[in-house]
């Protein structure tokens, strides 16, 4: 019992003591003084801006086309003969008239010298019906004088009989001497008719020896195949000692100044293509090949038909110096101008948001605006874009078109993540290209 009084002793003002340390903790934080909140401010974005210049500007399209030629030639081969010598290689530039390839001509020398003999064969008819012509008409006169001889016999014959000076068997001999006489005398006569009729035939004989002749030539010729045109080979099929049949291809090639570029116009802009060529405006565009190589094209026409699943229509450019050193089939990227667009903006990729949207700055903050997309130009300038020397370096603008956006607008033209209608920014400057 003692011990329990003397350890409540010593715990007690163990207690008290603690308790008075926690009261007096509370007591100096709740007699702290209060310090006010700090006021948030509102943060302000920085951005660059370009003023609203409505101008007339030339839109362009990109397109990816490939060089071709609208003359490439398969020369083949028009005899059944053996291949003597090539005369190009694949990738020679050649001539109009070069010799190309020479074939075996032996057999169609044989043939022209065939040819030849018939021709003359069929002339020397044709000379002989004429002297036989004319020796009808002669024999045929002579026919007629001894038919009036033989008459004029009868006719004696009957006078004397009549005077019971000559016999019946004299009347007799001179009417069979005239007989055989008008036989004679009609069948001289169907000779000189018939003439013309044999003529015809001997002539009709002499036109097909003299186009089987010009055949026999043209074979001849052939033999030796020829460039067409100013070309490049881009294949040859044959070797020396090929047997050849005719139809066989031994080479081929395309023609130097007639190069183009096919290239698909897609359906969007195919109404205001077709609109511009019909009106006779010249559409040009610029491009450049796989080798970096730039070229200026001209939009001639459009292609015929629309193959199956394709975007759209192909369209045909022609080269404005068709001399460039180029070869078929290289894939170009083009930029075909359009009809200028009057009224429209041109303006940096990253004042877009979205697809249709621009921000402009009005009392501090950002004012939406949908807008018109109506593709892209290689300069913001009123200028035909591929006329401006700076063309070939300035990136493709967007041009748009909007009726809330005023001339002398501030457009914001850069990209914020956060962008909404109402937050505050702070123009850095008008931005120019």
């Amino acid at each position: 019992m003692p011990n329990g009084r003397s350890v409540l002793k010593k715990t007690v003002p163990l207690l008290l003591i603690l308790s008075l340390a926690i009261g007096g903790a509370i007591a100096l934080v709740a007699t702290k003084p209060q310090v006010p909140p700090p006021e948030g401010e509102e943060k302000v974005w920085v951005v660059a801006t370009q003023t609203a210049d409505p101008a007339r500007h030339f839109p362009v399209v990109t397109l990816y086309g490939r060089i071709e030629s609208a003359r490439a030639s398969r020369l083949t081969s028009s005899l059944s003969t053996e291949v003597v010598d090539i005369l190009c290689e694949e990738g020679e530039r050649v001539s109009k008239g070069q010799p190309l390839v020479r074939l075996d001509e032996r057999d169609a020398q044989l043939r022209l010298k065939q040819r030849s003999a018939e021709l003359a064969e069929i002339r020397a008819l044709i000379a002989s019906e004429q002297h036989r012509f004319d020796s009808d008409q002669r024999i045929l006169e002579s026919e007629r004088r001894l038919l009036a001889l033989a008459q004029q016999e009868v006719e004696r014959a009957q006078r004397l009989k009549a005077g019971r000076l000559a016999a019946q068997a004299r009347i007799d001999e001179a009417q069979q001497v005239k007989l055989r006489q008008d036989i004679a005398v009609a069948q001289r006569q169907l000779a000189v008719q018939d003439h013309e009729a044999r003529l015809a035939r001997l002539q009709a004989q002499l036109k097909k020896a003299e186009s089987l002749l010009a055949v026999a030539q043209l074979d001849v010729e052939r033999s030796l195949l020829r460039a067409p045109f100013d070309g490049r080979i881009t294949r040859v099929a044959a070797s020396p000692g090929n047997r050849t049949r005719p139809g066989d291809v031994l080479v081929e090639l395309y023609a130097l100044d007639a190069l183009q570029v096919r290239a698909q116009v897609p359906n969007a802009k195919l109404a205001s293509v077709e609109t511009a060529l019909n009106g006779g405006h010249a559409l040009v565009a610029r491009a450049r090949t796989g080798t970096q190589q730039r070229l200026e094209l001209r939009l001639t026409h459009l292609a015929g038909d629309i193959k199956p699943g394709r975007g759209g229509r192909d369209g045909l450019f022609e080269l404005k110096s068709p001399d460039t050193e180029l070869a078929i089939g290289d894939i170009v990227s083009l930029q075909l101008q359009l009809p200028p667009v009057e009224h429209s903006l041109a303006l940096p990729r990253e004042a877009l948001y979205g697809n249709d949207r621009l921000y402009t700055i009005h009392d501090g903050r950002l004012k939406g605006h949908r807008v018109e997309r109506l593709g892209e130009t290689l300069d913001n300038s009123s200028a035909p874009p591929l006329d401006n020397a700076r063309a070939a370096t300035t990136a493709n603008w967007l041009l748009v078109r909007s009726d809330s956006i005023a001339p002398g607008d501030p457009i914001v033209i850069t990209q914020l993540p956060n962008a909404v209608e109402g937050l505050k920014v702070r123009a850095r400057g008008a931005s120019t290209p």
